[in-house]
């Protein structure tokens, strides 16, 4: 338990807040990201952790690939309520250039790769089999990370998210779908107005 908490605390909480609170500049977010993804992927190697444990697997990957496809339906019309709530400003394509292929192809997998499969395994081999613990952990420590952007609707639907993948991966865990899931929706969500500040 204490080495899952000192994971949690050095990899997922000091990173964002660092920023956050301007100890390290809002744009070096980018290789910090990356730092903490591959801390993760040596930490998993010496604790000795499996691709299926990771969530790199096969044998779900059409399950997985289903069950994201309606939660990304299901997020759309979440995005289509905030828009026409006024809660999001709308259209924001100052986001197309190197960030949306970074973010498509690099920084969605590495989330879910570090919010989802890293942790739910490490919460595993740390003895924590409770799919609620899981779920919750994954779901505030990914809605923690965005406190960089500054913003409550941006951390407040991350939580949401990270509670649907977290859900989603639990029962289903594979990296896969969920990262194409994330890709579509955060995608989605930046050019709908969420996190601006990129």
């Amino acid at each position: 338990m204490f080495r899952l908490l000192l994971v949690l605390l050095l990899l997922f909480v000091f990173p964002p807040w660092a920023i956050a609170a301007g100890v390290v500049p809002f744009s070096f977010r980018t290789p910090l990201l990356l730092l903490m993804f591959l801390c993760a992927v040596l930490y998993s190697f010496t604790r000795g952790l499996t691709s299926v444990e990771l969530g790199i697997r096969r044998d779900n990957l059409v399950a997985s690939l289903r069950i994201n496809f309606l939660v990304s339906l299901g997020f759309l019309a979440l995005l289509s309520v905030l828009y026409y709530c006024g809660c999001i400003a709308g259209p924001f394509y100052s986001v197309w250039g190197t960030f949306v292929p970074f973010y498509l192809f690099l920084s969605a997998p590495i989330q879910e790769f570090l919010f989802r499969g890293f942790l739910l395994a490490e919460m595993r081999a740390s003895g924590i089999e409770r799919g609620w613990v899981f779920v919750l952990v994954s779901a505030l420590s990914f809605s923690f990370i965005h406190i960089i952007y500054g913003d409550w609707l941006t951390m407040l639907v991350t939580f949401l998210g990270g509670l649907v993948w977290g859900v989603v991966y639990y029962r289903v865990p594979n990296l896969a779908g969920v990262s194409l899931s994330h890709a579509l929706f955060g995608l989605l969500a930046l050019l709908g107005g969420l996190a601006r500040k990129l």
